[in-house]
């Protein structure tokens, strides 16, 4: 299995649901409202992206930064059927990547969430 990380400017509202969707996260984000899922992303400027070898998207992270100190991680997701894979780790290692070693991310996790976070190291 191949997976490509990538920063997208332009994710789709359909791409950010089918994922979100298929997580625990879906009932905690307004996803039956596309136009407000549109808007959400258009204030995010900073989205990573896991898309499998055909280019389905399978999982993303999505934040907020002012570029220069922090990210403040709004969402990272991967769908329910493909996690435990590396795929969310991957997801954050590209987002280092893309910030450099001058910024951090910062983030508030559901309670479903702690103990993966602590496992990779942000707990």
């Amino acid at each position: 299995m191949t997976i490509v990380y990538a920063q997208e400017t332009a994710l789709s509202a359909a791409d950010y649901i089918s994922v979100v969707g298929a997580t625990y996260m879906r009932d905690y984000r307004p996803l039956a409202n596309a136009e407000r899922v549109a808007k959400i992303l258009a204030g995010s400027n900073m989205v990573v992206t896991a898309r499998d070898e055909t280019g389905e998207i399978v999982g993303l992270g999505r934040g907020i930064s002012d570029g220069e100190w922090v990210v403040y991680l709004a969402d990272l997701a991967v769908r329910d059927d493909r996690q435990r894979q590396g795929i969310g780790s991957g997801i954050l290692k590209k987002m280092k990547e893309i910030i450099g070693p001058g910024m951090g991310i910062v983030l508030v996790a559901y309670p479903e969430a702690v103990d993966y976070y602590k496992k990779i190291g942000m707990g």
